[in-house]
């Protein structure tokens, strides 16, 4: 699977999103009052047209982007475990962001 790249800090302290994905786990990180706050889905949809399986909010500080990666990581174990979906499949879920 790789290294997890993600930003340093000064990016989400300068109020910018991420986005990116670990093979079929997908994610993006909000910064805001509250911290840092991840939200998770499989792929291959965008955020827009995906639903959100998990979130997590971690504090806005070096100790958070530790956080974050390791529970990303586990996150996309457990996503890229699973058996792979048709294009069908993926088709059907489609559209079902709430």
């Amino acid at each position: 699977m790789g290294e997890l790249y993600l930003p340093v800090l000064s990016h989400f302290q300068n109020e910018n999103v991420w986005t990116a994905s670990i093979g079929r786990l997908h994610f993006k990180v909000t910064p805001g009052e509250s911290g840092l706050t991840a939200e998770i889905w499989e792929g291959p949809w965008s955020y827009d047209l995906s639903a959100v399986e998990g979130q997590e909010v971690f504090p806005l500080e070096e100790g958070g982007i530790e956080a974050l990666r390791t529970w990303l990581v586990a996150r996309a174990e457990e996503v890229n475990a699973r058996p792979g979906r048709s294009f069908e499949e993926n088709l059907s879920r489609r559209g079902t962001q709430s």
